[in-house]
Order: structure tokens, then sequence, then C-alpha cells
């Protein structure tokens, strides 16, 4: 599979999750760059730091793969109109933990972005 379409079926896959981490990161960076009367200089340290935390306490692999192995079998039957097998569960469940990873450092780098866009890096 191409690269595009790797990173497309990401976004897919964990769209909701970057939601989510676009409106608790990266929206509320924003809005204090924008409106604080206050000099933030190291503030995006807090944000990223946010996103690692989540990676290590809350995001490990094993219970992940637990959690989703019935999801996501039950996401390709629909999507196979059959039966999946094991080897394409164990593909799509790796799609999954690789497109979160990929979720969380697309919202680390957007707080890279919207820091350097404001000169406070």
């Amino acid at each position: 599979m191409g690269t595009m379409k790797k990173i497309l079926l990401y976004f897919k896959l964990q769209l909701r999750l970057f939601l989510i981490l676009i409106c608790t990161t990266s929206i509320p960076l924003l809005l204090v760059y924008l409106y604080s009367p206050y000099e933030w200089d190291k503030l995006y340290w807090l944000f990223i730091t946010f996103i690692f935390a989540l990676k290590v306490v809350f995001y490990k692999d094993a219970p992940y793969k637990k959690k989703i192995t019935p999801l996501v079998r039950e996401m390709l039957t629909k999507e196979y109109k059959r039966v999946p097998s094991k080897m394409e569960v164990v593909a799509r469940i790796e799609d999954m933990i690789n497109a979160r990873d990929v979720m969380l450092l697309s919202s680390a780098l957007l707080i890279v972005v919207i820091t350097i866009l404001f000169s406070k890096l």
C-alpha cells in the first residue's frame, strides 16, 4: 500500500482521537497565544508533555490490542463482507496502533507549528 493511502487510512481509523487532541491541545494553545495578556514562552512544552504522557500512561499497546480485537474483526467483516483471516485482523490492529501514534505525533507537530507561527519557539 502506498504511503499516502496508508496515511489516509490512519486518519480514517483515528479521526476521532485526532479531533479530540486538537480540541484539548492545539485550540487552547492557539487561544492563549491570541488572547492572553501574559507572555507564555514555554507553554508549548506543557501540551507536548501532555501528549507524551497520554502515550506512556494511557495508550499501552497490549491492553489496547485486547480491547479492539473484537471491534476490528466486526469492522473487517462489514468491510470485506466475509469473515476476515487472523492475519488480516492482526494487520488492521497494527494499523490502528500505528494510526494512534501518528495522530499523537501529528498533534505534537501542530503544536510546534502554532508555536513557530507565533514566534514563541
